[in-house]
């Protein structure tokens, strides 16, 4: 293991392969960018917060890609998927990181974040609370926004309401709390 943004590049390519359904590889970009300005305005470590970013859809791949869509959005139909996707990822991500070599208590924090990224309510540490982040602020990006509104055929500016109400719910960290509103106010301007 190595540190720097380098370092994190190996993590990168053992996800990329499992990360080419739902569009999780520009997710996954998208959040990493999120979590490096959640990082350099929080806190935290990076040897945890990165690589769990980067590892923590790649379950999606286990999951049948006609099933996806049930499993998270505004039309939640069957959230059993989403721990699937959690639990499959956990295990995966666990093999990576020994692979790589990642330290075992780092990986450990990383592989409990994936494991309940999505399900676990609340937040145990800083470092879940800006993966968590990370990942829904995605949604309100001006990548994110357009790819949820054609996957979940929603009308922009009422989904852009339903993700408005979600953000007290969803976000730990006051910067996202702050980056969310940038971005709605964003998305708003663009409608």
């Amino acid at each position: 293991m190595t540190d720097g943004a380098q370092g994190f590049e190996p993590v990168l390519a053992a996800a990329l392969p499992y990360l080419q359904t739902r569009h999780n590889d520009v997710h996954t970009r998208i959040s990493r960018e999120f979590a490096e300005r959640l990082l350099a305005e929080e806190g935290g470590n990076p040897q945890v917060v990165i690589p769990a970013i980067l590892l923590h859809d790649i379950g999606w791949s286990r999951v049948p890609e006609d099933r996806q869509l049930a499993a998270f959005g505004p039309n939640v139909q069957d959230p059993e998927l989403t721990k699937v996707h959690e639990r499959e990822g956990a295990g995966m991500a666990g093999e990576i990181l020994a692979g790589l070599g990642w330290p075992q208590a780092l990986a450990d924090e990383i592989v409990d974040i994936i494991a309940g990224h999505d399900t676990r309510p609340g937040s145990a540490s800083l470092h879940e609370s800006i993966v968590k982040d990370a990942d829904k602020l995605f949604r309100l990006s001006d990548r994110g926004f357009p790819i949820d509104c054609e996957r979940f055929a929603q009308n922009p500016p009422n989904y852009l309401d339903w993700l408005e109400d979600q953000l007290d719910r969803w976000f730990f960290t006051e910067t996202a709390r702050r980056l969310a509103r940038e971005e709605i106010a964003a998305r708003r301007t663009g409608l």
